[in-house]
């Protein structure tokens, strides 16, 4: 817990409290919590303080009372001259920047659980257990001769840091003693192995070689993690060969992306999306070779191809105090390096429908007779040509040059090439008017009942209480004259339907929608042995995409296409300056480019028939198909796309020094992400028809589940809409961490783990200061003394004339002694860790561990807001409720468009909108994570491990709205409360009409709603930011087993068994605290095998080994396989009404149908007119037994290796994907209103079963 300790500082008549926080544990929970003191009820009248965290655990009296003053008197986000120096000036930052790789280059750091090494470590004794110093020890590897020596210390004790994946001989002398040899032993990413030596008395030519293989059990660290080996990666059939698609083995993993989806190369932002151990995906860090490869939002920057890759690491628990910045799983990644030999593949892939399972949704549209009967037009309608060839080849050997340079155990190269070549469908249902609709003609949808009457926005008059009423369109038909012309032109855009739908005509078009994509990648490894103290490598990285897709319904409407480009280079020297002394620097840098944008770009909008007094104001280089929003149907047009180039460097220098029983590890780390970023957002029209105008028989009447928004479009008459005028950014932030980390060896069997890290993530900056920082909730606005006076004529009795103010405005970083980051610095960042490893006998291993994990807020995880500098001109049909319309279809932006005023419009920014910014007081949230295991080692090489794992998540994000209606005035009935609905929409006279401020914006009509003038901030639509008083928990069993590759066979299993809940969103505005709920990521069980199995016969195996026609037939055959079975999410719900009992939802597995997911009659009120709204919201958000289908995936493959020499083989492969045809669905629809309530109407993704045949040649 933390105690606020107060400060005052007067400014005006205000007074303000600012707090120091200092520690104070409680219950065993370190955490950032702010303790509000009784004396707060106390607090004179003026007086703000500014919580960093509320802690749900404190008082909840002491907490409520607080956010009654926190409401009655908001905070202030905007800190005193003097407070604001906590935010570095960019010459101070680049000084601390500088200073900080001052500090890493003299003391470095080694981050080993970052390094792409692993190290044997132990302690050398004689044969009656007396410890032996002064030893030298060396480690060889195979294929490269890398040697690696040091000497054990007067205890005994050595450690062979950096040392490359591979496997080594392990040699030791001293003068008296025989030679002691070892190996091969197996070194893999992040291991630490503890191997004892023991010395016999003799003649130094003399030697004693131990056969035993490397120790299984990791009984010198309590950190927790699966080893993902080459075997695996190579022979296991991975859905697009992908290497990440193996995360899922490590116990606590579990991935949303699903395993019928592509999992290809170009694919990284899917294949990102892991959850580990109670956080959210997007909170891992991937590394290739020690440097981040890592892109925005959490996302992989380069997926290598699998016959590049040594091995990698999935750290679920990463021990180590050296690695920091992320709060979910540590992936480390290694590539090959080359050998003395020369060796390389080449693979090809094939998949074509030939190859392939109509998935379930597209054999039931192939097989409706009510689309026509089954032909060939119709089959390929549904199912078109699916192709994907992909070609890789890799090589890798010495550097040599004839008579020029050998390479031969000093120079190493490794290149790795990768091409992609796809074509499929993405099948999708859309809802497109039918040949009657188009022509106006919604008689059909009248004959399923009243709610789908259209009402005639002709007739719109004032009624009683503020209220406009409207009569019902007779027939539910428009009238031919009265069809808007290019809503003709529009409507022309859609398809005419091609399924039957439901009966009011949804999901009544399918459309495979084929995506092409094109994708090459080149990586590359040069490896330099300098000396036996010094050997550096070099990474290259570079992969290219080229994607088409969406064109549903085959014209300009719809279409996009996206550029992705991927750059990354990695610099790592290692040096050893003595026999227990270790330096390793490093550099790393990735740069992603991806550009998204329509294929219709640019759209002549003249076509369409737009004024040219529009046109004139609009670049016609970037204008796409406008963005048309018709309730309930389709749409047409989008944005003009997106531009981002991610940019990330990362360098450290690392220092390891073995002392005594210690191995000490002291230094820090540096990053600078760099972001620039350019939305081009709606520079054509976004025209939105909803249900306003032809809903009735009042303006507030519930709308229709389909077709009023429809006839809005073809009245010519929208609801809303914008154009945007937006900038670019460049953003910037900076990462510093210094950690110390002991791995002592209290005895020869028990291990301490100990380390402190401290991280800074200085605050994100926009190069030109075009951002927002922050909001002065308390400053008076501007448009408040014209505002005041309006509202005098005219005010609602809720409010009286004397306290209706408009306080409050952005805040604008640079400007007015506003600080340039966005937020303050938080020094005060220390991450505890701490583990215990006990070797209790030669073959069981005890070990517990504890950790905090802090989230990270840099440019790649925010980006800035650019209100001011960006202006949206929003469309304002009408000033007086739809009695006259002043933009039309035809003449949307009458009045012309607004241009961005940068930091000029200062508190007024935004005025009638809805703004967002960013707390300068937010401070990361982060994670406590503990575990306990116990490892056993079996005959045969087995390993079993039993772990409990936690988690605690602690100051989380939560959405917070400053700016809603108060909960006093909302209805607390349990059923629809039209009282209380027609009171808070009732029209009354807007007090901020004709003030230039809010022109373009919301608030420009003659009326608003009464709940807008009741909001807290009356000239905003809303004010939304994020706090960090969010918490989560998480407990799991975790069970793993193993057995390394021996007797023809490899085996891995897992089980989680875990709860994952979460108090990050609220159920409403006005709530104080967020809803405890099931995370959305929660899966309860997820059971991961895999398996390699060397058929025993042919030469050289248990049966039938001989040559000839028999090994040629049986001989080199080979299966493989993974099952994945995983728990479904939860599903989510909205703020529905609901008469029954919750249990009765859930319907038993064998009543589950696609047509019928869950209970649709349990209770559910789906009559439209009866709908909850301007209400206090009490159904949950998701419930732990309602879930959507989960995983029940097989992946099969079947090899046969043909021996062609010596060392070449060829080797036909067959790798099936959902090998047993398994549909596992995606969410059932959840809005009761709808006709599609309770019903499957996709799978998770794009296919089911697939084979891929192929061939890989290898040498």
């Amino acid at each position: 817990m933390h105690l606020l300790t107060g400060q005052t500082y007067s400014r005006s008549s205000a007074t303000w409290v600012f707090g120091t926080v200092v520690d104070v544990g409680y219950a065993g929970h370190v955490g950032r919590h702010l303790l509000w003191s009784r004396a707060l009820n106390a607090v004179p009248y003026g007086t703000h303080f500014r919580p960093e965290v509320i802690d749900p655990a404190t008082n909840s009296e002491i907490i409520r009372g607080a956010r009654r003053f926190l409401v009655s008197k908001p905070l202030m986000y905007n800190r005193p001259a003097r407070e604001a120096t906590a935010t570095l000036p960019s010459s101070l930052e680049r000084e601390v920047f500088m200073r900080a790789i001052i500090v890493m280059a003299v003391i470095g750091s080694l981050a080993l659980a970052q390094n792409p090494y692993g190290r044997i470590t132990g302690r050398v004794v004689d044969s009656a257990g007396a410890v032996v110093p002064n030893v030298t020890i060396r480690a060889v590897q195979s294929g490269t001769n890398l040697t690696v020596s040091t000497v054990s210390n007067e205890e005994g004790n050595y450690e062979l840091a950096n040392l490359p994946p591979g496997f080594y001989q392990l040699s030791a002398e001293l003068a008296g003693f025989k030679r002691y040899e070892r190996g091969p032993i197996e070194v893999r990413v992040g291991d630490v192995l503890s191997v004892q030596v023991t010395m016999e008395v003799g003649a130094l030519s003399e030697s004693v070689t131990v056969t035993a293989e490397a120790p299984l059990l990791e009984s010198a660290t309590a950190a927790m993690g699966q080893v993902i080996d080459n075997r695996r990666i190579l022979d296991l059939p991975l859905p697009g060969a992908s290497p990440m698609y193996l995360t899922q083995l490590t116990p606590g993993v579990i991935s949303t992306n699903p395993p019928t989806h592509g999992w290809l190369p170009q694919a990284v932002d899917a294949v990102s999306n892991i959850a580990v151990a109670g956080t959210r995906t997007r909170s891992s860090e991937f590394t290739l070779d020690g440097a981040p490869n890592m892109q925005d939002a959490g996302q992989l920057s380069f997926s290598p191809p699998p016959e590049m890759i040594q091995e990698f690491r999935v750290q679920t628990f990463a021990l180590d105090a050296s690695v920091g910045r992320f709060t979910g799983a540590y992936v480390n990644m290694v590539l090959k390096s080359g050998s003395n030999d020369l060796h390389g593949n080449l693979v090809f892939s094939h998949v074509s429908r030939p190859l392939m399972t109509k998935d379930f949704f597209t054999n039931r549209s192939i097989y409706d007779l009510s689309s026509g009967p089954v032909t060939k037009e119709k089959l390929d309608q549904f199912w078109p040509p699916v192709l994907t060839n992909r070609y890789r080849a890799t090589a890798g050997g010495p550097l040599w040059f004839p008579k020029v340079y050998n390479g031969r155990d000093r120079t190493f190269w490794t290149y790795g090439f990768d091409l992609l070549d796809r074509v499929r469908p993405e099948q999708a249902y859309y809802t497109v008017p039918t040949p009657a609709e188009r022509n106006g003609d919604f008689s059909q949808l009248l004959t399923l009942g009243s709610q789908y009457q259209i009402y005639d926005p002709a007739t719109i008059a004032p009624a009683s209480a503020g209220r406009f009423s409207r009569q019902p369109l007779p027939g539910n038909r428009i009238p031919a004259s009265r069809l808007d012309p290019m809503a003709q032109k529009l409507i022309a855009y859609y398809p005419a339907p091609n399924v039957a739908g439901t009966a009011d005509g949804r999901n009544n078009y399918s459309d495979p929608k084929p995506r092409r994509i094109d994708f090459h990648s080149h990586t590359f490894r040069l490896d330099q042995v300098v000396s036996e103290r010094q050997r550096i490598y070099i990474t290259l990285t570079r992969s290219a995409l080229d994607s088409r897709w969406n064109k549903a319904f085959h014209n300009e409407a719809l279409g996009d296409r996206r550029d992705r480009l991927h750059r990354g280079y990695t610099f790592d020297d290692v040096l050893t300056l003595g026999p227990a002394t270790v330096l390793n620097f490093r550099y790393g840098i990735t740069r992603f480019i991806q550009h998204d944008r329509p294929q219709a770009l640019p759209f002549n909008l003249a076509s369409l028939g737009f004024p040219a007094s529009l046109l004139n104001l609009l670049d016609p280089s970037l204008t796409s198909f406008p963005a048309i929003i018709p309730d309930g149907y389709a749409n047409l047009g989008g944005t003009s796309g997106t531009k981002t180039a991610n940019t990330h460097h990362a360098g450290s220098a690392t220092l390891s020094r073995v002392r005594g029983a210690h191995t000490v590890r002291t230094g820090g780390e540096i990053r600078m992400v760099q972001q620039g970023n350019y939305d081009y957002g709606q520079i054509s029209p976004r025209i939105e028809f909803g249900t306003l105008w032809t809903r009735g028989p009042l303006d507030n009447s519930p709308a229709a589940p389909i077709g009023q928004g429809l006839a809005a479009l073809l009245f010519g008459l929208p609801t809303g809409g914008y154009i945007d005028r937006n900038p670019s950014s460049f953003e910037q932030s900076n990462y510093y961490a210094l950690f110390v980390h002991d791995d002592w060896k209290i005895t020869r069997t028990l291990t301490l783990n100990l380390g402190l890290r401290w991280e800074l993530e200085a605050p994100l900056v926009e190069r030109y200061n075009r951002t927002n920082r922050g909001f002065d909730f308390t400053a008076v606005n501007p448009v408040d003394a014209p505002a005041r006076a309006n509202y005098a004529r005219s005010p609602i009795p809720e409010v009286p004339v004397d306290r209706f103010r408009a306080l409050g405005g952005l805040l604008f970083a640079g400007v007015g002694g506003v600080p340039r980051g966005l937020w303050d610095n938080d020094w005060n960042n220390f991450s505890p860790r701490i583990g215990l490893a006990w070797a209790a006998r030669p073959k069981l291993a005890i070990k517990a561990g504890y950790g905090v994990f802090f989230e990270t807020l840099g440019a790649d995880r925010n980006d800035v807001h650019q209100q001011g500098y960006s202006q949206r001109t929003s469309l304002t049909p009408s000033l007086d409720n739809g009695l006259t319309f002043r933009a039309t279809l035809a003449n949307p932006f009458p009045d012309g468009l607004l241009e961005p005023k940068g930091a000029a419009g200062g508190l007024a920014t935004y005025v009638g909108r809805s703004p967002g910014f960013f707390t300068p007081t937010r401070r990361p949230g982060y994670m406590q994570r503990w575990n306990f295991a116990i490892q056993r080692e079996f005959p045969h090489r087995v390993l079993l491990e039993i772990a409990y794992v936690g988690n605690r998540g602690t100051g989380l994000g939560v959405g917070e709205d400053y700016d809603p209606v108060p909960a006093q005035y909302l209805s607390r009935s349990p059923v629809r409360d039209q009282p209380v609905i027609d009171f808070l929409s009732q029209a009354v006279t807007n007090p901020f009409f004709g003030l230039p401020e809010f022109a373009g914006s919301n608030l420009t009509g003659r009326t608003v709603t009464r709940a807008q003038l009741l909001r807290p901030y009356p000239h905003f639509t809303g004010i939304s930011s994020t706090s960090s008083y969010g918490y989560s928990w998480y407990h799991s069993l975790q069970v793993r087993a193993e057995k390394r590759f021996s007797h023809g066979y490899t085996l891995q299993a897992s089980y989680t068994w875990s709860k994952f809940m979460e108090a990050i969103d609220k159920l409403n505005s006005t709530d104080l605290y967020p809803h405890r709920v099931i995370s959305p990521q929660d899966r309860p069980h997820h059971v991961v095998v895999s398996a390699v199995y060397e058929l025993p016969f042919g030469r050289g195996k248990r049966f039938l080994s001989r040559g000839g026609w028999v090994n040629a037939l049986l001989g080199g055959w080979s299966v493989q396989g993974i099952y994945n079975g995983q728990s479904g999410p939860p599903l989510g719900w909205g703020n529905i009404l609901f008469y029954g009992n919750i249990k009765d939802i859930t319907l038993p597995k064998s009543q589950r149908r696609v047509e019928r997911w869950f209970n649709t009659e349990a209770g559910f009120e789906r009559d439209t007119r009866k709908q909850l709204a301007s209400n206090i919201r009490t159904f949950p958000l998701r419930f732990n037994d309602i879930r959507q289908d989960g995983y029940n995936n097989w992946d099969l493959s079947l090899f046969k290796t043909i021996r062609i020499r010596e060392r070449i083989n060829f080797q036909l492969r067959a790798e099936a994907q959902d090998a047993f045809n398994h549909a596992m669905f995606a969410a059932p629809n959840t809005t009761p209103t709808s006709t599609l309530f309770g019903q499957v109407n996709s799978i998770v993704g794009t296919e089911q079963r697939r084979i891929a045949v192929g061939g890989k040649l290898s040498w």
